[in-house]
């Protein structure tokens, strides 16, 4: 596998309509894909969505956000990962570990002044919290309400999630 994230517009949500969730799963992504960019076209800028890409197919979607729009629970200077979804014919294949660390990656490059990354994940998605351990983020002990129920905040330092964890799979951005 060798994925490639690549940023995308606020126009580009038919390139990413096609991933597979399964419906029990998805309020944890953030709901319908039209819903997410229906949000991000509302809300204030420095939200940026991202598709993943296995050769010339998608694979997956995340969004980071910064500044103005960051969720109330995050910390100052960090930026957070949000709306993670994999194609659900191709999960536990790594491309999720690939989105997260790619992600980083681009915030490390093109946003140098962050030095955190934040999440935050529903007390029910016990897949997207071990996701997220295997990644390199930590809970930090605080619990918020969310969208959907109750969420753990998890924390770690942009470059711990930029390098490669044991038993990644290999990656490479635009």
């Amino acid at each position: 596998m060798t994925a490639v994230l690549r940023e995308i517009g606020l126009n580009d949500e038919a390139l990413v309509a096609g991933i597979a969730v399964d419906p029990d799963t998805e309020p944890y992504s953030g709901g319908s894909i039209a819903g997410i960019f229906d949000q991000l076209r509302a809300s204030p800028p420095r939200q940026t969505p991202f598709a993943l890409f296995d050769d010339d197919r998608v694979v997956g979607f995340i969004v980071a956000r910064e500044d103005a729009a960051l969720p109330a629970w995050a910390e100052r200077g960090c930026m957070t990962l949000n709306n993670l979804r994999i194609d659900a014919r191709l999960q536990g294949r790594g491309y999720g570990k690939a989105a997260i660390r790619l992600a980083a990656q681009w915030i490390a490059r093109e946003r140098p002044a962050v030095t955190h990354v934040m999440s935050s994940v529903n007390v029910a998605n016990l897949a997207a919290f071990n996701l997220n351990l295997s990644c390199g983020l930590v809970p930090t002990g605080r619990i918020v309400d969310g969208r959907i129920g109750r969420q753990k905040i998890m924390i770690a330092p942009i470059q711990r999630l930029c390098a490669d964890q044991p038993a990644s799979t290999s990656t490479r951005s635009l």
